[in-house]
């Protein structure tokens, strides 16, 4: 039986930058993973786990490089668990397993719905952080933390998955982006009846020519729909939760529609109170 050491150190920028200089051994450092990880550990979230940094027999760094790099990024100590007299053969088999994505996460808590519910979550947070800039991307990254902590936030998130099934169902929105627009107006109007807003987007009937529900309806239809000669319109949840939340205020206020467009250069709007 082979034996591995481990204790918890605090791992200065300084000695992060000495033990990564004697580095020879690791994969390529993923920026993106770095970054993830600094973002995290300046906002304190960064929690010793049984994942840390690992050396073999020799001293050599066989696992935790970007651990380290995201140390230097973000310029402040960490505690690590280290471990040493790793076996040697064993960088082999480091981190071939899935990384937890935020459903995970939440399924492993008892949410139901999880893959959709952590993706409406994200849609939320993203709205709340980062209306005027890119949803996709690195550095759009919403970590797992920040989907716990915005649902315990939010909790009445969970029930609007099957509200954005429904619409999504009637217009061809994409259904997170359509579960996390109908609670963000909800909870903007917590007083209002939003009732026939809701069954004006899903259901259509009776809607005059310039209704902003009827316009949304149709510009969700066209975007959905592959035209001859052109490519399907890529679908984008910042594009769709933008679309909707502009129809909407529309409607709330009372304001006629004649044309309803949405760009990457647009910044999602505050919603309207309905009046």
């Amino acid at each position: 039986m082979v034996w591995v050491r481990s204790r918890v150190v605090t791992i200065t920028p300084a000695r992060a930058a000495e033990l990564l200089a004697a580095n020879s051994t690791n994969r390529p450092v993923s920026k993106a993973v770095v970054r993830g990880f600094a973002e995290a550990m300046r906002r304190g979230e960064w929690m010793v786990t049984h994942q840390g940094i690992a050396f073999d027999t020799r001293g050599v760094l066989v696992d935790g490089q970007h651990r380290l790099a995201a140390i230097i990024e973000a310029d402040r100590p960490v505690e690590l668990t280290v471990f040493t007299e790793v076996g040697e053969g064993t960088f082999d088999v480091l981190d071939i397993g899935k990384r937890r994505s935020a459903a995970d996460v939440l399924a492993i808590e008892g949410e139901k719905s999880s893959t959709m519910l952590a993706a409406m979550v994200r849609a939320v947070w993203l709205y709340e952080n980062r209306p005027e800039l890119n949803w996709s991307g690195g550095a759009a990254g919403v970590s797992n933390h920040q989907i716990v902590q915005t649902l315990d936030r939010h909790p009445k998130l969970r029930e609007y998955v099957g509200v954005g099934e429904q619409v999504a169902g009637a217009t061809g929105m994409i259904k997170s982006a359509a579960g996390a627009s109908s609670y963000l107006v909800a909870q903007a109007n917590r007083r209002a009846d939003l009732t026939s807003w809701y069954d004006g987007i899903i259901d259509g009937a009776g809607l005059t020519r310039h209704d902003p529900r009827l316009l949304f309806r149709r510009v969700m239809f066209n975007m959905s729909r592959k035209h001859a000669g052109q490519p399907l319109h890529r679908r984008d949840t910042r594009e769709h939760v933008g679309l909707y939340v502009t129809a909407f205020n529309a409607w709330a206020t009372g304001q006629p529609l004649s044309q309803l467009r949405f760009t990457p250069r647009d910044t999602v709007p505050t919603i309207a109170k309905a009046g």
